[in-house]
């Protein structure tokens, strides 16, 4: 009984539409603030100016990455969810996965998507404990995925690193030491009984201070569920070792498409790259990613644009002038960030449509039902 209530707290409608706007906005904020910022630096017509010259096949093959990676990003929460005969429909299943960068993108370290996604599924009357299982799988086989992408690019990582100053060296530690250390948190909650008593206990005791307690202590039970919950699903699923080799491999797939994105911008805006460098441009983005993933503002805003143009002039692209550095920044942040932002929100919508048709025939059988029960009852009097 206890564990009912604890999920029906779980499956609390997460979607506030006032919320989403304002989240949308503070993003737009921070963004305007960020541009006045990083343009205060840079000569803005000559942006323009280099914008008016992109090459159309390149940055159409630019977009063309992006597509694909959003379509190949979803993948892998079906495969998982196919291989373990999850009870939803793939495509449901498809638009909750490719919802989730629209949710990611407007809250602090992208940490939105999941506990939406758990709610998404609810929707369609799937037990909150058992889309986290899929859920919690999903993104350890992302972390698993951009972490060998990141420690591959440690291998140029003094040329990378070389336009970072003593003061902002730190940050390349810190990005790579938290990218790592939430893959190895993340294994340790979906595998560990004994962490997750410790993170009970550790919550128990900051409940003891009246202002933490005040907010935390309501929280706890749901915590202790939410763990329960991955750790039972996520032992059937990595019982499936090919199953989840497989999600991991899609992840890896995708994120291909997704590091290879600037190699088509900046060829577009005619920085003299041959092939032989695609895989130092895919190996750079994961290196400026993974350097900004302790940012914590939405979709790490402000770090990840400084990062992007510190590594991508660095002297391993003695071809690249510090304008197209800039000028491939900017672009690169419209299709990764804004664009994707938009074509996750279009897969949002029409789940939610979806849902408002599902819930409607539900309404008719429902009503239908009664009707013929009432039916029965008048012919038996």
């Amino acid at each position: 009984m206890e564990n009912q209530e604890i999920e029906q707290k779980q499956e609390k409608k997460p979607v506030n539409n006032k919320k989403t706007i304002l989240s949308i906005l503070v993003v737009l904020i921070i963004t305007a603030v960020v541009f006045v910022i990083l343009f205060s630096f840079n000569d803005f017509n000559e942006t323009i100016k280099l914008i008016k010259t992109v090459n159309g096949v390149d940055m159409g093959k630019a977009v063309l990455c992006l597509v694909i990676y959003a379509i190949l990003w979803p993948m892998s929460l079906c495969f998982i969810a196919m291989q373990n005969k999850f009870n939803a429909k793939f495509f449901d299943v498809y638009l909750i996965g490719e919802s989730e960068h629209f949710f990611n993108a407007i809250t602090p370290f992208a940490t939105g998507g999941q506990p939406v996604q758990v709610y998404l599924f609810t929707q369609k009357k799937v037990r909150a404990s058992d889309s986290t299982g899929i859920i919690v799988s999903n993104f350890i086989a992302f972390m698993i995925a951009s972490n060998i992408y990141a420690i591959a690019s440690l291998v140029f990582y003094g040329k990378f690193s070389e336009n970072f100053e003593g003061s902002t060296a730190w940050m390349i530690g810190l990005g790579f030491a938290m990218n790592l250390f939430t893959l190895v948190f993340m294994i340790m909650v979906a595998t560990s009984k004994t962490v997750r008593d410790v993170l009970k206990k550790l919550m128990l005791q900051l409940c003891k201070i009246k202002f933490i307690g005040k907010h935390l202590t309501k929280a706890v039970p749901a915590f202790e569920k939410y763990c329960e919950n991955a750790q039972v699903a996520a032992k059937r699923i990595f019982s499936h070792k090919l199953s989840f080799v497989g999600a991991i491999l899609l992840k890896m797939l995708a994120l291909l498409f997704y590091y290879a994105i600037p190699y088509y911008i900046l060829k577009a805006l005619g920085a003299d790259f041959g092939f032989k460098m695609m895989p130092y441009i895919i190996l750079a983005s994961a290196f400026a990613i993974t350097t900004m993933v302790w940012v914590p503002t939405p979709g790490g805003t402000g770090g990840i644009e400084f990062a992007f143009k510190t590594i991508f002039t660095a002297s391993l692209f003695g071809a690249l002038s510090g304008d197209i550095g800039f000028t491939g920044m900017i672009l690169w942040r419209a299709l990764t960030y804004y664009l994707l932002m938009i074509l996750s929100a279009i897969a949002y919508v029409v789940y939610e449509i979806k849902v408002k048709r599902y819930k409607k025939k539900q309404v008719q059988i429902t009503e239908t039902s009664l009707e013929e029960e009432q039916t029965i009852e008048v012919k038996e009097e």
